[in-house]
């Protein structure tokens, strides 16, 4: 990303650049007044609006932090709110994250006087806050603000305007503060906002948010007087009377949602701080005072160096005198030369007028009179010949330094531009190697799209459902995905799979009737969006038909304004069109191998069948995209009346079957434990006892079920490949190619089973293999109610992760790319 830092930048380093944003271009505004930190910084310079302009037309800023002048305390520079509009309008239109710091002025309140509640300085503060917030709410801006103290730098102490005062007051015999000894004081160090501002773009939201950092450490002015006193022997500390203020309480907000706290305080930096200035003025200390002075003041220095010229030119003329050749030299004249030409036209008349005081002061000398000097016209030419002499050479030598001024500023600016170039020259190889790099990744791109195509080649429809929302989410940048099973009359639509945040509540089970408008147009259309934006309706649905009745349909919730558009309306079809390919394979796949996965006589799972079933519900419920009951029955007939009982009174979505305990067990599909006593009602109304298998008992369960399947002979994986080539057989079928079934199909399978006879993709015994090194990951990380606790924090505090690798935390989902923008897109809807 583009990061652009402009405002009151006197704190930014090289290293607060690099801890901020570590993976980051950065780019630092220089305003007028900025003193440089001596590093190796990209600045540019935006003195106007129209520079403004064009820095923005030649960069792509993704996000931008504004530094309020009253983060330095007692700021000789006004806030320039001008320069603030100037800069939101310019950005008004674009994506930009934005991000203003702004001082503590309008936060402090005053005890003593109840009738007082705000400042000019407080004023001006609110007014730049309400500038960025009207244009959050106006345009498309994300804008944040934090209040926070005033900062400082121990690394830039050289260049902090308040402490700078405060060391040469002390240094200078007398320390004075505006403040009362009491008062507490308000800073922060640099390094800690770093740190806050890292964790807000690191959880970024769209929404426009006020917060506000606490002072947490108790250190009065009267503390940090006697600090400097301590440095400055002899200081004597004098503080004011200002009205005392009060910096509110800590609100724990900073402290809750990003675990954020000021660690550093001034007490344990001054130390930093003042050493840093004290070598700072042993360096610029003066070992040469009176060259120094001299080549400070080089107009003085211009003169003393004419006036000994023009003495040594007196003495040369006293000393020749009697030479009959010297004598015939005008000294004088080739003084006002030199001079003239050395030092330009204003010193050049200068050294007329002592050459002309020199001719006098020779008439003086031989006893004659001044009359005749001025009055006989004849001895004028001396003193023409000498202004003249020194005007013209004077001119000429301006002229030429003036030629080589503007030749030097034309380079100047010529070299500026030339690394303003250079540096966009750089910045778009960047860009090339990033797209480049991204061209083949892009989410909307062919291999994106192979990609895709790969991890969908799945045949169990539970396995299908996660894969299928983990990967939408991804692709389309939503968290509101939901995938519902619609059953065989057509009338419910059942809830299989949805996004983590999608907002279950009354969509568990809906009727198709109350979403005719929907069915309509999916069947006219195949794509319902819901340009109307009708409410408790998604934004975007399309149908998967399995032998052209609607079997499943695909949702997505919410879409944010960028989304409301028809690439995006073309991408979500794409997307649904190959998770639609995907899941017509696996229910001809379960169509057609049913049949072998059945306990003989009736329709109860084999253990094999079943426990795969069960371990992509506990993905689903692990990943927070779905929910589950697992429930045992008590049989007390023969199996075949407890089949028929069980057939009546589930749904289709529901799945019974037996595993390796020779129990019969049904899962409930979307159903949460709050939804059990109904349904055990229901249960023992159809004359079935059921009672609920905890999480701990279905870990035992599953995982003793796994270790009996795990030690299966080859039949069973015999059985697999033919009902491979059943399936694929019968697919190729349906697709029109029955003249390539007898050789292409067989050719195919064999080489794939060959290639990878044990873990084959589609067979039942790879998917239980697959399921079953899942259960072991999450067997091995720890009890029910361990993984729900564990799975809750890690949405929450960014710290949990899975013994397998896969990190839960909210940051860590950002760091893989998964879920990163979910905030954003649900407060844009």
């Amino acid at each position: 990303m583009e990061i652009l830092l402009i405002g009151n930048t006197d704190f930014v380093t090289k290293q607060w650049i690099e801890h901020t944003f570590p993976q980051d271009k950065v780019v630092v505004a220089l305003r007028k007044g900025t003193e440089s930190s001596g590093e190796d910084l990209k600045i540019i310079d935006m003195p106007d609006r129209d520079a403004v302009s064009e820095v923005f037309s030649n960069y792509e800023f993704d996000r931008i932090v504004y530094f309020s002048e009253d983060l330095t305390p007692r700021s000789e520079r006004d806030g320039d709110l001008g320069y603030l509009r100037r800069l939101l309008h310019t950005v008004r239109n674009r994506k930009v994250q934005m991000l203003m710091v702004s001082g503590p002025e309008s936060e402090f309140a005053y005890p003593q006087e109840t009738d007082v509640h705000e400042t000019s300085k407080s004023l001006m503060s609110r007014a730049g806050e309400e500038l960025g917030l009207y244009y959050a709410r106006t345009y498309d801006l994300e804008v944040k603000i934090v209040r926070c103290p005033y900062l400082y730098a121990p690394q830039r102490n050289g260049v902090t305007a308040y402490f700078n005062g405060l060391f040469e007051q002390a240094q200078a015999g007398e320390l004075r503060f505006h403040e009362r000894a009491e008062q507490r004081t308000c800073f922060l160090c640099a390094d800690d906002l770093a740190e806050l501002i890292y964790r807000i773009f690191d959880d970024w939201t769209a929404d426009s948010e006020l917060f506000h950092v606490p002072n947490v450490f108790d250190f009065t002015y009267g503390d940090l007087g006697t600090l400097i006193a301590g440095y400055f022997p002899g200081t004597k500390v004098v503080y004011g009377e200002d009205r005392p203020q009060a910096y509110p309480a800590d609100d724990h907000e900073l402290r809750l949602r990003y675990g954020f706290s000021p660690r550093y305080s001034l007490r344990e930096d001054f130390p930093h701080v003042i050493e840093g200035w004290l070598k700072l003025r042993e360096n610029k200390t003066d070992k040469y005072p009176v060259w120094d002075f001299l080549r400070s003041h080089n107009k003085w220095w211009t003169v003393l160096e004419i006036i000994g010229a023009f003495l040594l030119t007196e003495w040369l003329r006293a000393f020749t005198q009697g030479n009959s050749q010297l004598e015939t030299v005008d000294l004088r004249l080739l003084f006002v030369v030199i001079v003239g030409t050395i030092y330009g036209l204003h010193a050049g008349v200068f050294a007329a007028v002592l050459a002309c005081a020199g001719v006098a002061m020779s008439y003086a000398s031989q006893g004659a009179s001044f009359a005749p000097l001025f009055y006989d016209t004849s001895n004028w030419l001396a003193f023409v010949i000498y202004f003249v002499a020194g005007s013209v050479c004077g001119y000429v030598q301006s002229r030429n330094q003036e030629s080589v001024r503007f030749v030097r500023d034309e380079n100047g600016l010529l070299r500026n531009r030339l690394d303003f170039l250079r540096g966009l020259y750089q910045d778009v190889l960047d860009d090339r190697r990033q797209l480049r790099d991204q061209i083949i990744g892009r989410r909307d791109s062919f291999g994106k799209l192979y990609a895709v195509t790969r991890e969908l080649d799945e045949v169990q429809p539970q396995k299908l459902y996660h894969t299928a929302i983990r990967i939408m989410q991804e692709s389309l940048d939503s968290d509101s995905l939901a995938i519902f099973r619609v059953d065989n009359g057509g009338q419910f639509a059942r809830l299989v799979a949805a996004s983590p945040r999608f907002d279950v509540g009354s969509f568990r089970s809906v009727r198709v009737s109350d979403y005719g408008e929907i069915i309509t147009a999916l069947e006219h259309n195949g794509i319902w969006v819901n340009r109307t934006l009708k409410d408790k309706f998604p934004m975007y649905a399309v149908g998967v038909r399995d032998r052209g009745e609607l079997a499943v349909i695909i949702t997505m919730g919410e879409a944010k304004p960028d989304q409301m558009n028809l690439y995006f309306q073309n991408l979500f079809s794409i997307m649904c069109g190959l998770v639609e390919s995907a899941m017509i394979r696996a229910f001809e796949y379960e169509d057609v191998a049913r049949r072998s996965m059945l306990v003989p006589g009736t329709n109860l799972l084999k253990p094999e069948a079943f426990l795969p079933k069960v371990l992509a519900a506990n993905d689903l419920k692990h990943d927070h995209m779905g929910d589950h009951l697992l429930l045992k029955v008590e049989c007390e007939g023969n199996l075949e009346d407890v089949d028929s009982l069980l057939m009546q009174s589930i749904r289709q979505t529901d799945e019974a079957g037996m595993l390796t305990d020779d129990g019969v067990y049904l899962l409930m599909s979307q159903a949460g434990e709050k939804e059990l006593p109904i349904i055990l009602k229901r249960l023992t109304r159809s004359g079935l006892h059921c009672f609920y298998v905890p999480q701990t008992q279905e870990d035992a369960l599953l995982s003793e079920a796994q270790s009996h399947i795990a030690q299966a002979d080859d039949g069973v994986k015999a059985d697999g490949v033919d009902d491979y080539r059943r399936v694929d057989h019968h697919r190729r079928a349906s697709a029109g190619l029955h003249d390539a079934v007898s050789a292409a199909p067989r050719r195919s399978a064999e080489s794939r089973w060959t290639a990878a006879p044990v873990h084959g993709v589609d067979s039942p015994m790879g998917a239980v293999e697959r399921g079953a090194h899942a259960f072991a990951c999450r067997a091995s990380w720890g009890t029910t109610d361990s993984r729900r606790s564990a799975g809750t924090e890690g949405r929450g505090s960014g710290t949990t992760q899975h013994s397998c690798g896969r990190p839960y935390g909210l940051r860590q989902h950002r760091a893989v790319g998964r879920g990163a923008d979910r905030g954003q897109s649900t407060a844009a809807s």
